[in-house]
């Protein structure tokens, strides 16, 4: 194996944060408008938590949301920069009691768990301003057992990133990573980062099984199997993954749409293809606190996250489409980035439910491949 090898993931961990990796893109993107509102009225002097990932996503994230909410409304946002198992954990400790943080963004990998333990407040739909503009496909990723728990934010499309000057004729689908032109050159992250988990979902689907199928699983892992002794690099978060791609130990991997464009916005030779089989979603939704003092606060903040207007620079910012479906995007985005109901009905989506519970079992077969 070539340089730029990372230790393969141990047992006992969470599926890591796929927003965190979708940090570090252009920041260029204006503040957004308001949703109206009078400043300093009613809520003056309200102090809300919102947690937001840390680094260039959580910067734009307080330009476009952050400062118009307090603009509008005069109340104050205390940001916790951090990630989805830390969010989790302090959530779980508190028990619903005098939460840590009010407003929470989390993938669907953390807010399902969350959602069953009682730690996050159902939504009252029909008082968020904008909730019937959200996408219905990407709104039901944060809906569990008929409640409404949560609104999209952003969604990215797992696919594959590739080195246009290394590879001259992009790949279509899935099964071209398996080609052999590419021993060598594949970074190929762990299950327990979700590209890896989103890719390992994909492999499966595109096989004609599903997660809760054993046979389909096994299936996916002899045929994961085969790349052993091709793969370069096994990037566990979103700097090893642009450090093996930019450096020349991968040429290929599997990785988010928006990172790839971010990539090649700032001079770096990547490409990226939408499997022709099916791209995978990956979701970045907010949710509300059980236990929150502070829910109509919560609620006007929600409305802000969702409105247009401050959803549409955070997308174009990040390369990410939007959960709000009546945004009209600018002609780069709109080239590149594939987004909208007809899209989001297509995506391949984990299956978490099944896969939380199995993961750990599972890396640790990919670690005897692998390893």
């Amino acid at each position: 194996m070539k340089g730029g090898f990372t230790r393969l993931a141990g047992l006992g961990m969470v599926v890591a944060l796929a927003v965190t990796a979708c940090g570090g893109v252009d920041t260029a993107g204006s503040t957004g408008g308001s949703t109206g509102g009078s400043p300093g009225t009613g809520a003056a002097r309200q102090e809300l938590t919102v947690t937001a990932f840390a680094g260039a996503w959580g910067e734009l994230f307080k330009k476009s949301f952050v400062e118009p909410f307090e603009r509008d409304t005069g109340a104050k946002v205390n940001l916790v920069y951090g990630a989805n198992a830390e969010w989790l954990t302090k959530l779980r400790a508190a028990g619903g009691k005098n939460p840590p943080f009010d407003v929470i963004a989390f993938t669907p990998d953390a807010s399902l768990p969350a959602a069953s333990a009682g730690l996050l407040q159902p939504l009252a739909t029909d008082r968020l301003a904008h909730f019937k503009e959200l996408d219905p496909v990407l709104a039901g990723k944060s809906a569990y057992d008929g409640k409404q728990y949560g609104v999209p934010l952003t969604t990215g499309s797992t696919g594959l990133l590739y080195r246009t000057d290394k590879i001259k004729t992009p790949p279509a689908d899935w099964a071209d990573l398996f080609d052999k032109q590419y021993c060598g050159h594949i970074a190929l992250p762990p299950l327990t980062y979700n590209p890896g988990l989103e890719f390992f979902s994909a492999l499966v689907t595109s096989q004609g099984g599903t997660l809760s199928d054993p046979a389909a699983v096994d299936k996916a892992f002899d045929k994961l199997a085969t790349l052993k002794g091709c793969v370069s690099s096994f990037p566990a978060n979103a700097g090893n993954a642009a450090t093996v791609i930019e450096n020349g130990d991968a040429w290929i991997m599997p990785f988010w749409d928006g990172r790839a464009f971010a990539m090649a916005q700032a001079g770096s030779p990547i490409g990226f293809t939408y499997p022709k089989s099916g791209p995978v979603g990956a979701l970045t939704s907010y949710f509300v606190a059980a236990g929150t003092q502070k829910s109509d606060l919560a609620n006007k903040f929600l409305d802000h996250l969702t409105a247009a207007q401050n959803q549409k620079p955070f997308a174009e910012g990040t390369w990410y489409a939007a959960g709000n479906d009546s945004i009209s995007y600018s002609e780069p985005f709109e080239q590149k980035v594939k987004h909208g109901p007809d899209v989001f009905k297509k995506f391949i989506w984990v299956d978490y439910a099944v896969a939380t519970p199995k993961l750990n079992e599972w890396q640790q077969r990919w670690n005897q491949i692998f390893g």
